[in-house]
């Protein structure tokens, strides 16, 4: 991933908001506009953020007002927006069908008569300056975009701690081969390397985050909603994780994204607000998930591990997303083998019925 020069300054727009007052004109003004981003014909897509299929007030999924409000702006260019991603588990129409309905999305979609993707058609293209991948298989529907219209959540996420802005483009990756990269780079610091690689193929021309409702605690799926009532608005994602890292009171070296990025001199040098600074909408109390305990302390005990609870359905997604197979269904319960388990999470993440929990194994 290229470097910017060690003098970039970075704008990060930030405005107070809830679900009903969204007002992307204002938000984007001091940036120049939708029009700086987006030209007349051209076809944009709206990045979105769907780990699996799960209603909107649950705080796991990009809100569907807030992509609403900007495929309404980019309409009004004349622009043709549509709506994507790649969620945890296969990328398949029929998950795609499910995730986009239960989010909300099929009800936006069909109100402003504008498309959902449902092409899971793959192309593996190469990183040449990758420092963890060199090719990866990349999702078609990125790579038919004229333009590109990021919007992830402020949501914690118990294996990178926040799964912010930085982490958006992972669904561009196909379904389970995001599983299969945990498996190769179980160590945090690759793993994030391995993110800010597949960030650099096909970086968003402009970044709006939904931070008017978060998730903090054990995300990004059984984590708690929390009320942040912010948006923002930025072209650069390591600017606008470290604005939020600042707005919640975090280290942002606890970040293992944004750890890397500062490895790979890709932080700004300098972030102007024009707008609001995270000051004016500071949030204190907000909990990260208590994987980020022992990276907190230096502490060097081991990481948590997965524990199917009482919750379990024995639905079987876990065994499906796990990348090292050390999962299987037993006596009507998932059941772990520790001495294959890598802690990347991924049943934890995937599970819909929040019935594994994380903690130290004894």
């Amino acid at each position: 991933m290229k470097s910017d020069p060690p003098t970039k300054t970075c704008l990060v727009s930030i405005q107070k908001s809830n679900y009903e007052t969204i007002n992307i004109r204002t938000l984007l003004e001091p940036l120049g506009g939708m029009k700086h981003y987006i030209q007349k014909g051209e076809r944009v897509l709206l990045k979105t953020s769907l780990l699996l299929p799960s209603e909107p007030k649950k705080a796991v999924v990009t809100h569907p007002a807030v992509i609403q409000a900007l495929a309404e702006t980019i309409l009004d260019i004349g622009a043709v927006p549509y709506i994507g991603d790649s969620p945890s588990g296969q990328f398949t129409k029929r998950r795609l069908e499910k995730t986009y309905r239960k989010s909300g999305l099929v009800t936006v979609a069909k109100n402003l008569g504008i498309d959902l993707n449902y092409d899971t058609g793959v192309t593996k293209i190469d990183i040449p300056r990758g420092k963890k991948l060199k090719k990866t298989p990349f999702c078609n529907y990125i790579l038919y975009a004229d333009k590109i219209i990021a919007v992830p959540k402020i949501k914690t996420h118990s294996y990178m701690i926040m799964t912010l802005a930085t982490k958006i483009m992972y669904g561009a990756v196909p379904g389970l081969t995001k599983a299969k990269y945990h498996s190769l780079f179980f160590r945090r610091a690759a793993f994030a390397d391995m993110l800010l690689d597949v960030l650099s193929v096909k970086k968003p021309d402009l970044i709006v985050m939904d931070g008017v409702t978060g998730m903090q605690g054990d995300g990004p799926s059984g984590g708690t909603p929390v009320d942040l009532e912010v948006l923002l608005a930025s072209e650069d994602a390591i600017a606008m994780d470290l604005t939020v890292c600042d707005m919640l009171s975090i280290e942002p070296i606890w970040i293992p994204t944004l750890r890397q990025a500062k490895i790979r001199h890709l932080w700004p040098s300098k972030i102007r607000y024009p707008l609001l600074a995270p000051q004016d909408v500071r949030y204190t109390g907000f909990q990260l998930p208590s994987s980020a305990n022992s990276l907190i302390s230096g502490s060097k005990n081991h990481r948590q591990q997965p524990i199917p609870t009482e919750e379990c359905t024995a639905c079987g997604q876990c065994v499906e997303i796990c990348p090292k197979q050390a999962i299987q269904i037993r006596d009507h319960r998932a059941s772990v083998d520790y001495t294959k388990c890598i802690a990347c999470y991924c049943c934890h993440e995937i599970c819909p019925y929040d019935a594994i929990k994380l903690d130290y194994i004894k």
